[in-house]
């Protein structure tokens, strides 16, 4: 258990030496919205399920544990005319080989143009992201799998007029995982969003847009028995230099019919805002930030069967720290 300890700490450390240094405005940021109920109720991270639903976003190497076709759609109004959703599958391959196509859509609305005194310009800006993605992921043994997952990533923030130039941007992104268990522990741990971003952008501050790329590591623990418990702690670690922690629980009821999860985010300066208010040192709102926008998070889980098929049907809830009300997503999954 120390090796695999170590594992992740070096990792880590690495992610966090190489960017020390890094600085560069990043586009794309979507990408790592969870667009999964299931994921998001857990505070994106699902470190605790080893056979994992179709959660994209999330490590690849967790799609391992699938052995059924499955299809899966998602959806979350975030606030006004802004959604997102997206649909996925997987399919078992007879060498054990999972694949899993993806297609996630966020609509960041429409937008009413005005020009530079504030009046109305007649014309509307509608801003979107999509990214369609292919993972494979394959168990070696039956307790360590790997996995990887390639994607088209597109951001249109307007397109060309006789007003403005056109503001777009496309990137090809892959992300790296792999994934074991022990015992009760459950190890997970790669990379997301490495890739080149390519720039069709007229406007001269979007120079050098570069993808949200990061490391990340985690540790689960996963009790089977009469009272079943997973939890996870999740580090990930920005290569434009900002880190965050998650963590959360998981309780299945009986035979699982039920999952009720729920789960946090919380960075470097949140835990020394916490130390400093318990010295004493307590700081204004105005003064402090963490740079986080999640409060918590809570989600459910109903699964039933139809037909000798499974449904799983999730909802989650997040609550904000930047006075936007919370947020709902909904998925549903359906295995032959």
């Amino acid at each position: 258990m120390k090796r695999r300890i170590s594992f992740f700490v070096i990792l880590i450390f690495f992610a966090n030496s190489f960017c020390e240094d890094i600085t560069f405005n990043t586009s794309f940021d979507f990408i790592n919205l969870p667009v999964s109920a299931r994921v998001a109720g857990g505070a994106f991270s699902l470190i605790g399920d080893k056979d994992n639903s179709l959660a994209v976003r999330t490590n690849p190497a967790m799609l391992a544990g699938i052995n059924k076709t499955a299809v899966g759609i998602d959806f979350s109004p975030i606030i006004m005319d802004i959604y997102s959703g997206a649909v996925s599958g997987a399919i078992v391959l007879r060498n054990g080989i999972v694949l899993a196509p993806s297609l996630s859509y966020l609509s960041f609305g429409t937008i009413d143009a005005v020009d530079e005194n504030g009046d109305d310009m007649q014309m509307q800006v509608a801003p979107f992201g999509l990214s369609i993605e292919t993972a494979a992921a394959y168990k070696f043994y039956e307790k360590l799998s790997i996995g990887a997952r390639l994607k088209f990533i597109h951001e249109q923030i307007a397109t060309r007029t006789i007003y403005w130039d056109e503001n777009v941007f496309s990137a090809i992104a892959t992300d790296l995982g792999i994934f074991s268990f022990h015992n009760i522990f459950r190890y997970s741990a790669g990379f997301r969003n490495l890739g080149v971003a390519f720039e069709k952008s007229k406007v001269e501050e979007s120079n050098d847009v570069k993808l949200p790329s990061s490391v990340f590591a985690a540790v689960g623990v996963a009790i089977d028995g009469e009272a079943k418990l997973n939890w996870f702690l999740e580090c990930e670690r920005y290569f434009h230099d900002y880190m965050f922690f998650r963590t959360g629980l998981e309780i299945p009821t009986q035979r699982e019919v039920l999952i009720f999860r729920a789960g946090t985010t919380f960075t470097p300066d949140d835990i020394r805002h916490i130390f400093g208010t318990l010295r004493g040192n307590t700081k204004k709102a105005w003064e402090y930030s963490s740079g986080n926008w999640l409060l918590a998070a809570v989600g459910t889980t109903i699964n039933a069967r139809i037909a000798q098929n499974l449904l799983s049907l999730d909802i989650a809830c997040q609550f904000r720290k930047d006075g936007i009300k919370p947020g709902f997503l909904f998925s549903g999954t359906m295995y032959f």
